[in-house]
């Protein structure tokens, strides 16, 4: 890939007001914007970021040829039982900074080094890392919307943003661009996007809402900080860049709050661990001393301390819809395991209520059945998270 505008037509400009645009200068594209924004960094900057932090992932023994989950959520990528339901929302500005194995961070960082120039001349400093904060927020937002437990990572839903920031300040101030330039930076455009929609098409495990999500972004941003490239443009593009920015976060923070709160599969299971625990040893407790309780307290007490505690668990895992198949195995193990204790408990207290020796019998059948049934769901729930 080419750079849109090659670093021998880029002067250096003059020492006069930036308002003052000198004769000649807004004759050619490049030394326009040069004019300008003489001076780039923070494309540099997050480049040597998302590399500095590679490094440190290799340094800390991570494997790219067998990438993990754990070890790519250590560093800080995006997962919904993470990010959302336990409210680690800074995963969604780490993300962009992790990846996966030399491959992904050597095509997303060629890419910013060649459109990061570009449009951190075209936005300005400030507007360049506005816009490339709010995609990829936008990005790991728009992931964890349809893809929840997807573990993503990676700098793409951002640099999908600036090519969207280009699109969108190009639909309306494309006459402000001479045609050669807009040929080749519309060319270039089309390329990246056409050749990321086809691999990601291809691809199985690419994350391709945070593209869209990402470039949806960048266009909106692209539409508001678009103004004529005139006297006034540098101060314009300032204050629609913080407005665009602004805006951006406050409809991601409120599209945040709207998110489904997807399973975690590790900390369901410990929770239900430690209700199990609780209502076995309250069922205990309350069988040895049922004689002098007698049984219309000892349903009593197993309605209260027992069925209504363990019942609020079960209906909790039951909310949860559209888990991966990995998951849902686990979840529907766990589902048939606590029907099972719950049923037998059921016909315990019921056959106490109405003195039904033979359901009371078959209470406590099913429960030492669910006792049998529970290796099986440590036997599935150790398979899963194994993988």
């Amino acid at each position: 890939m080419n750079q849109l505008f090659p670093e021998e037509k880029r002067g250096s400009p003059p020492k006069l007001n930036r308002d003052e645009i000198p004769e000649g200068v807004n004759t050619d594209f490049s030394l326009l914007l040069d004019w300008f924004t003489p001076n780039i960094c923070v494309c540099w900057i997050i480049l040597g970021l998302n590399v500095a932090v590679f490094v440190a992932m290799l340094a800390s023994g991570f494997n790219p040829d067998k990438a993990t989950q754990q070890a790519l959520l250590k560093w800080g990528a995006d997962y919904g039982p993470l990010t959302v339901t336990r409210g680690e929302w800074w995963r969604v500005v780490t993300c962009m900074f992790v990846h996966l194995g030399f491959v992904h961070l050597g095509f997303n960082m060629l890419v910013l080094y060649q459109i990061g120039p570009v449009m951190e001349r075209l936005l300005g400093n400030a507007g360049f890392l506005i816009v490339y904060l709010a995609a990829g927020i936008a990005g790991a937002i728009s992931s964890l919307a349809l893809n929840p437990y997807l573990v993503s990572a990676g700098a793409s839903g951002a640099i999908f943003g600036l090519y969207g920031a280009l699109i969108g300040f190009l639909v309306l101030r494309r006459d402000s661009v001479p045609k050669l330039a807009l040929k080749r930076i519309l060319t270039s455009a089309v390329i990246f996007l056409l050749y990321n929609a086809v691999y990601g098409v291809l691809r199985s495990g690419v994350d391709l809402a945070a593209h869209g999500g990402g470039l949806l972004a960048g266009v909106i941003c692209g539409l508001v900080i678009s103004t004529p490239i005139n006297a006034g443009f540098r101060h314009r593009r300032l204050i629609r860049a913080a407005a665009a920015g602004f805006g951006c976060f406050v409809v991601l923070a409120a599209a945040a709050t709207q998110l489904p709160r997807p399973m975690d599969l590790q900390a369901e299971f410990t929770r239900i661990t430690q209700t199990e625990q609780k209502v076995i040893t309250a069922f205990r407790m309350i069988w040895q001393n049922g004689r002098t309780l007698g049984d219309a307290e000892v349903a009593n007490r197993l309605e209260v301390q027992v069925i209504r505690p363990w019942r609020v668990e079960r209906d909790s895992l039951a909310r949860f819809h559209g888990l991966p198949r990995r998951q849902e195995r686990v979840a529907n193990a766990l589902l048939a395991y606590m029907d099972a204790r719950l049923q037998g408990w059921l016909n315990l207290e019921q056959g106490l209520r109405t003195h039904n020796l033979e359901l009371s019998r078959q209470g406590l059948l099913q429960q030492k059945q669910a006792q049998d049934q529970l290796k099986g769901v440590l036997s599935t729930f150790l398979h899963e998270i194994g993988r």
